[in-house]
């Protein structure tokens, strides 16, 4: 028996079905709860630093621009790599609020 279910993901800028991108909360092993991002229903493996984060805000506004610049840039590629493709910021935020990548 063939399955009939047709695709209905909408298609990117090549023309390949784009994935589910969704932002929730969720319970770790230790009962914290954290805020994760979900790729096609897998969690996306990536966290901030936020000792180091925390000490270049300590250190000045400049040290600060250049973590979190350097934060974007890293969040980027890993969405990159796990899409197999790569991404903007521009995507990614557009992605928050449609829910597709």
């Amino acid at each position: 028996m063939s399955d009939n279910k047709k695709d209905t993901r909408p298609l990117d800028e090549n023309g390949n079905p784009m994935k589910t991108f969704r932002v929730k909360m969720r319970k770790q092993s230790n009962d914290t709860v954290e805020k994760a991002i979900f790729i096609d229903d897998e969690v996306l493996d990536w966290a901030i630093d936020i000792s180091s984060l925390m000490e270049a805000y300590r250190m000045g506004p400049k040290f600060a621009r250049v973590a979190q610049k350097d934060i974007a840039k890293h969040f980027v590629e890993s969405v990159s790599e796990v899409l197999g493709r790569k991404v903007t910021v521009e995507q990614i935020k557009q992605a928050t609020k449609t829910g597709w990548i």
